[in-house]
């Protein structure tokens, strides 16, 4: 197929022309620090451009953002390390059939708790609290962000205070990803709750984890207290905060001027990378993330209900130019939700952008044609939209404001409409309310291929009350396909489950990858403990190691 040369567009004309105006920096009072300055060796400040809006752990989460009280607060049954190994949390060990924890057949699993932790609130954390948080999961009244692995236990039983069994009614490979990705809730106070989803306790969590929350001011920061009887022993520091920068820039410049101690999630703008590199005083850390970045279509709005024009707007897209130039090479590209490093990446799957001549044959075939002021239409409805991302985002800033320039070369007329993170990431996504986002999400089950939650025909939230799969996207063969992965145990035949998978979504499009995130993080060089972890998407995922040398 043919491809068109690419729009003449620079990277300073896409970057600086979408940056608009610096704003003010966020400065905490009393907490700054003029670079070179010996730091408070008691606290440190987390900086990252997204705020969190709720806390419980078990409901819809903002990937990366929400996962930093997640981490301070509470604890999960088991973690993964950085080195991609599952560690024991909550349990006492990770069950395996080596251990006896896990049956022969795989579907009966038995797990010890430790008997030394309390909730924050001093209550004892029991067998109880672990069935409870199962039950809320698996409730259909209570919104969660997946089901995925619960949904295959049969039976769970409290043996006594502080063992559990379960039995599953299938084999489910991404099982023991499951219980990592969720953290127990406290039964003793949520069990009474009308609604789990409106209860008070959402922004006043307590929890097991190492920190306490304490202070929360929208749209400013975060601070929490150190948990002087957390189970794996208190925490290095004794205050830390989380502050939230929106905007990019501003947000570098704080690090470099040592207002923050460090810089994560979506980081250090990459055309600023070489720089950040030789600033003294700090590491740079070019960090692979499992976030993909995508742009999502809303299949439920009438210009997205056909695959075959979403398929169209995504062949327009100019989408390795978008790597290249404006995130400097930085990010590779994939046409999966999946890293094209990743075990289960189908590496047969074809790359057709850019090729506006064809796109615009395909959308003159679907019907939609070329009116008088420009844009296409069909039955009255024009195709134009709005695309929205976290404002501020000068990195998605630019590759909009690309992907503006592709689609109006066919008739396709498309308006930037971003906005502060808390409110493009609420209920404008988790509602379905948008036409169109430029999003990052990373599996959904830990590492493992499986991504029912975002589109299985079961997983929409506006219709079923649970999952992730906002673009409202439905396909029975996708359906089975998922249904059918998570109960294979060779790698060799999930790979090629996963792989028919990815060309379903490859073909139809209900949300159009662009590129694998790494991401460049700055801290101070005191700054210890920190160990970026690929295997999961919270930075703070060992924030009690965080320390000063």
């Amino acid at each position: 197929m043919s491809r068109s040369k690419s729009t003449h567009v620079t990277r300073r004309q896409i970057l600086a022309g979408m940056a608009g105006g610096v704003a003010a920096p966020l400065i905490l009072p009393g907490i700054r620090a003029a670079h070179g300055q010996s730091v408070n060796r008691d606290r440190i400040i987390f900086a990252m451009s997204q705020e969190p809006v709720q806390f419980n752990p078990l409901l819809y989460v903002n990937t990366g953002t929400e996962n930093v009280p997640e981490s301070c607060m509470f604890d999960a049954l088991w973690d993964v390390n950085q080195n991609g190994e599952f560690i024991s949390n909550l349990a006492t060990e990770v069950p395996s059939r080596s251990n006896g924890g896990i049956s022969a057949d795989g579907l009966k699993w038995k797990v010890a708790l430790k008997r030394d932790v309390k909730w924050s609130d001093g209550q004892p954390f029991t067998a109880k609290d672990v069935e409870f948080t199962y039950q809320t999961i698996i409730n259909p009244k209570v919104a969660v962000r997946s089901r995925a692995g619960f949904d295959s236990i049969k039976n769970f039983k409290v043996v006594d205070d502080y063992t559990i069994e379960m039995e599953l009614a299938r084999p489910s490979t991404p099982f023991i990803w499951a219980w990592q990705n969720m953290h127990i809730v406290p039964a003793h106070l949520l069990k009474g709750e009308a609604d789990i989803n409106t209860a008070a306790y959402n922004s006043q969590p307590i929890g097991t984890g190492p920190f306490m929350l304490k202070t929360r001011v929208a749209g400013s920061h975060m601070i929490y207290e150190r948990n002087p009887n957390y189970h794996r022993g208190p925490a290095k520091v004794a205050q830390f905060i989380h502050k939230f920068v929106p905007d990019l820039l501003v947000m570098y410049g704080q690090m470099k001027t040592g207002e923050i101690d460090y810089l994560g999630l979506q980081g250090v703008p990459s055309d600023r990378w070489v720089e950040a590199a030789k600033l003294p005083g700090l590491d740079f850390m070019a960090t692979p993330t499992p976030f993909v970045q995508f742009i999502y279509f809303n299949c439920g709005k009438p210009q997205f209900s056909d695959p075959k024009v979403r398929k169209a707007l995504y062949m327009a897209l100019e989408m390795q130019k978008s790597l290249d130039d404006i995130y400097f090479g930085t990010w590779k590209r994939t046409l999966s939700y999946l890293h094209p490093t990743h075990w289960a990446y189908n590496n047969q799957l074809k790359d057709e952008t850019p090729n506006p001549e064809l796109a615009a044959k395909m959308l003159d075939e679907a019907g939609w044609r070329v009116g008088a002021d420009g844009i296409r239409e069909k039955n009255g409805v024009k195709m134009q939209f709005t695309m929205s991302t976290t404002a501020g985002n000068q990195t998605r800033q630019g590759c909009q404001a690309l992907f503006q320039q592709n689609w109006k070369k066919i008739g396709v007329a498309m308006e930037i409409k971003n906005m502060p993170a808390s409110v493009v990431w609420g209920e404008y996504t988790t509602k379905s309310q948008f036409d169109t986002l430029l999003v990052a999400w990373e599996p959904t089950v830990g590492m493992d291929p499986d991504y029912t939650a975002r589109c299985h025909s079961k997983q929409i939230p506006v219709k079923d009350g649970a999952g992730s799969n906002y673009v409202q996207y439905q396909n029975a063969e996708l359906d089975r396909l998922l249904e059918l992965g998570v109960t294979q145990t060779e790698q060799a035949e999930r790979k090629e489950t996963y792989a028919k998978i990815q060309q379903i979504l490859l073909d139809e499009v209900p949300f159009a990858p662009q590129g694998g995130s790494v991401e460049g993080d700055l801290k101070k060089k005191g700054l210890i403990g920190v160990k970026p972890n690929q295997y999961v998407t919270s930075y703070s995922w060992n924030i009690q190691e965080w320390g000063w040398a």
